[in-house]
């Protein structure tokens, strides 16, 4: 008979349906997608994702050099550049979609021996949430920068989950990592992309606070953490060369105060 310590480690998260569910939910918004700009800040950030500008402050570089990076990938199908943009709020909205639905079969699954329920219940749970209004109007329309950040958002849950089923296993401390570094990359996106701090905070603290601790592992969280943060000198790089669109217009005196 396994022990929990002995399921948890013979767990497979289901990566295969998980795509399955993220492919459907990505054909539903495909199908819906908006066929050009809409209402709000739309126009402005497909705008500065075009043409690598910046748009309004906090002028969110990880977008526009994400979105301007997409845009060119697409380049050769001949879609409009708003349809582009679109999709890739799709995209990112249905690829949160698959983490969500990691992390309702890992809970699942703890209560339900029979894996088609774990299976059904995931589905269902990443569906809901990906069909609710305010969800699927972000997702068929590039209006903010927001689905980016729920991707970001998904994944650092679903690797906090990881964390804790792994934390004891050699190279555990891996998942812990990659969801620190995806938090500090993700709020050059924009600061809701640190919305999951306290949560993992308190995780941490219930389930292994030693880590916090260990000198290895700070030494990896320190450069992890500055490297993702560093993306924000995309800002008065790009700013510097004058593009078209450039809202937040800043200007620096030296690379420390730009730094601030």
């Amino acid at each position: 008979m396994l022990t929990l310590k002995d399921e948890i480690h013979e767990y497979r998260p289901p990566y295969g349906p998980a795509a399955i569910v993220g492919a459907f939910i990505l054909a539903l918004y495909a199908i819906t997608l908006a066929p050009s700009t809409t209402f709000w800040d739309a126009s402005e950030y497909i705008a500065t994702a075009h043409i690598l500008g910046i748009p309004h402050p906090p002028g969110n570089p990880l977008f526009v050099v994400l979105a301007r990076t997409w845009s060119l990938l697409l380049a050769p199908l001949g879609l409009p550049v708003a349809v582009r943009i679109n999709l890739l709020a799709a995209v990112t909205s249905a690829a949160a979609s698959g983490f969500l639905f990691l992390i309702a079969h890992r809970v699942l699954h703890s209560f339900f021996e029979a894996r088609r329920f774990a299976l059904g219940g995931a589905a269902a749970a990443a569906l809901i949430g990906a069909t609710a209004l305010t969800v699927w109007g972000q997702s068929t329309v590039n209006e903010k920068v927001y689905t980016v950040s729920v991707l970001v958002i998904a994944a650092v849950s679903w690797l906090a989950v990881r964390w804790g089923d792994q934390k004891n296993v050699a190279g555990g401390d891996r998942y812990l990592l990659l969801a620190i570094f995806l938090m500090a990359l993700g709020s050059t996106n924009h600061l809701m992309s640190i919305l999951p701090a306290p949560a993992l905070g308190i995780f941490i603290l219930m389930t292994a606070p030693s880590i916090l601790f260990r000198k290895q592992f700070l030494l990896r969280v320190v450069p992890l953490v500055l490297l993702g943060l560093s993306f924000n000198f995309v800002l008065p790089v790009r700013a510097a060369l004058d593009p078209v669109i450039n809202e937040g217009a800043p200007t620096c005196e030296s690379v420390v105060s730009a730094a601030r």
